[in-house]
């Protein structure tokens, strides 16, 4: 294991003032030279079994855990910092590619895709949309390098930065650490991992190319990339009609992966439809895929938010209420158990925790306030809320909820879902 790895981030931070010369030294070397350090390559990869499982000969009953040198991560970040104000300065990814950019966060994502199907609503003619999820997930740490740096340099990206990208894409390195045994270093072939910034950015440029194929088609054709998760939305009139675009939508996608040395999760697809008038069109169709044949969902999850048919909340709320009751559980575990939490420590968790989940996207559904729906999602919220403020203060039941919130300087549900419309 390498002594990097030994020093603490509170020794480097309170020798930032010493090293910050030094540093700035060091990584403007790297980047002058188009090179990432052999000793930055180097990681220490912690494995832990991940809880009730009936065996664990699989790899995928363990959580694999790297540890970064800290040096590393910081030149990553200034890699990203200017490969991103490269590619919004210059235009190079589409509108449609979501996430790690600026200005193009998760929720934007979602607002987008539902007002997208709304916009489809509001047409003369009544259509009905359809959404095809596809998932890359199980080759993402595969990406085959030298297509990934072929894409940079057709973007006409700056020399230095594709450099850097092929250096730091190599001769990676890590040891393994179980069951308090540490290996000695192995090499890996593996580094564009969607754990880390630089490595999504680049995934990105990657798959900019499979978007703009699928947009060329001429069909009533939609696409959103949120990395790598690739939604395809076809709107029309009939049913059979739009199943036949999303077929050729999909041998786009095919051929696109043959190319680039990829494969989509074909059990992880999913095909779902937005419409509120489900009598005029015909819902028992199925699309066929090659040898697949995938059946409409009336829920699908997008970005961790559940999505129905008739974009109403009912199903989303009900996985916040799950989450709720063990979020619950959480607290009341930690409080006796670990920590004898404060009331400090509480509030903190249910806010950074509990109030967060909650309140996930309620931006989506919360500017829709019009419709009388949506007053029993609030009050639904607003139970949890309550539940979750007596929980942190413990005390009884009686005591008047908007005394609790003033007295623990929290605000209302319907306060703190204004502030973040805002």
């Amino acid at each position: 294991m390498s002594d990097a790895f030994e020093i603490s981030n509170k020794a480097l931070q309170a020798s930032l003032t010493e090293l910050t010369s030094i540093l700035i030294n060091l990584f403007n070397a790297c980047v002058t030279h188009k090179y990432h350090s052999k000793q930055f390559k180097k990681a220490q990869t912690i494995v832990l079994c991940k809880s009730k499982k009936s065996n664990y000969i699989n790899l995928k009953t363990y959580w694999f855990i790297a540890l970064l040198d800290i040096m590393s991560k910081t030149l990553k970040s200034i890699m990203i910092k200017r490969l991103s104000d490269i590619a919004e300065t210059h235009h190079m990814l589409l509108n449609a590619q979501m996430r790690v950019r600026r200005k193009q966060s998760v929720i934007l994502a979602l607002n987008l895709l539902v007002n997208q199907v709304h916009a489809v609503w509001s047409c003369k003619i009544k259509y009905v949309v359809f959404m095809l999820s596809l998932d890359i997930t199980e080759t993402f740490d595969h990406v085959l390098h030298t297509r990934l740096l072929h894409t940079l340099k057709m973007k006409r990206t700056l020399n230095y930065i594709v450099k850097w990208t092929r250096s730091f894409l190599k001769d990676r390195e890590s040891s393994l650490t179980f069951d308090e045994q540490i290996s000695a270093m192995q090499w890996v072939n593996a580094d564009i991992s969607q754990k880390f910034l630089i490595s999504l950015i680049l995934f990105l440029f990657f798959n900019a190319s499979l978007i703009k194929k699928c947009k060329a088609l001429e069909i009533k054709i939609e696409v959103l990339d949120f990395i790598n998760d690739i939604n395809i939305l076809i709107y029309d009139k009939i049913t059979e009609s739009i199943c036949k675009s999303l077929s050729r939508a999909h041998n786009v996608c095919a051929k696109w992966v043959q190319t680039h040395d990829a494969t989509f999760a074909s059990k992880k697809y999913k095909l779902t439809h937005f419409t509120r008038k489900s009598k005029r069109f015909n819902m028992t169709v199925n699309l066929h895929i090659e040898n697949l044949i995938i059946k409409l969902k009336l829920n699908v999850q997008v970005l961790e938010v559940q999505l129905n048919m008739k974009l109403r909340w009912d199903s989303h709320l009900r996985q916040i209420e799950a989450d709720h009751i063990i979020k619950m559980l959480m607290l009341s575990w930690l409080e006796i158990f670990i920590w004898k939490t404060t009331f400090a420590k509480a509030r903190q968790i249910y806010s950074a925790m509990i109030r967060l989940k909650m309140t996930f996207e309620a931006s989506i559904w919360h500017q829709r306030n019009k419709e009388k729906r949506l007053l029993n999602t609030k009050w639904r919220l607003k139970t949890f809320q309550n539940q979750a403020l007596r929980h942190v203060i413990n005390v009884f039941k009686k005591v008047n909820i908007e005394m609790l919130k003033v007295e623990i300087y929290t605000f209302s549900l319907h306060v703190h879902l204004n502030k973040l419309q805002n």
